[in-house]
């Protein structure tokens, strides 16, 4: 096999054959991380919105026992800014996560939870409340929009 030869003449047989044999290479060798092109797509698309991040405060995890059964995780996390604070419980909902979130100045304001594929949406009540049940496990970003359409996004955490 010969590689002498114009490297502006178009693709042909050998080169085809040369970067698929490179990658089996690299497949067997260093694979992808399953979920990292998925997860990098996600992770640009809320970095590219336009609004002020919030920062994560405080995230412990904790178990806690409901009438004798088996432990039950539950976690707070809380982020914050200069202009926000946004508080989220997340507990176990039949087979995914139940988010319950105050945010704070309290009004009616837009939610999204964004994870990759989807976009969960729902509105806070007039005390800055909100409920999302079943939402799916993995990574996610809270974006919450206000009237006036200034919004402020967490960070990107596991849920």
């Amino acid at each position: 096999m010969t590689l002498d030869h114009d490297p502006q003449e178009p693709m042909d047989d050998v080169d085809e054959q040369l970067l698929a044999d490179l990658a089996r290479l690299y497949a067997a060798v260093d694979p992808v991380p399953e979920g990292l092109a998925l997860r990098s797509l996600f992770t640009a698309t809320l970095a590219g919105l336009e609004s002020e991040v919030l920062e994560l405060v405080d995230a412990p995890a904790a178990l806690a026992t409901v009438r004798g059964e088996a432990p039950v995780e539950a976690r707070t996390i809380t982020f914050t800014s200069e202009s926000a604070t946004i508080m989220i419980t997340l507990s176990p909902d039949d087979g995914g996560v139940r988010v319950d979130g105050w945010v704070a100045p309290a009004g009616e304001l837009q939610v999204e939870l964004r994870s990759p594929g989807e976009v969960r949406r729902t509105t806070t009540d007039h005390d800055g409340r909100f409920v999302l049940t079943r939402t799916g496990r993995g990574p996610a970003s809270l974006v919450v929009r206000r009237p006036d359409g200034t919004a402020v996004s967490s960070p990107v955490i596991e849920i």
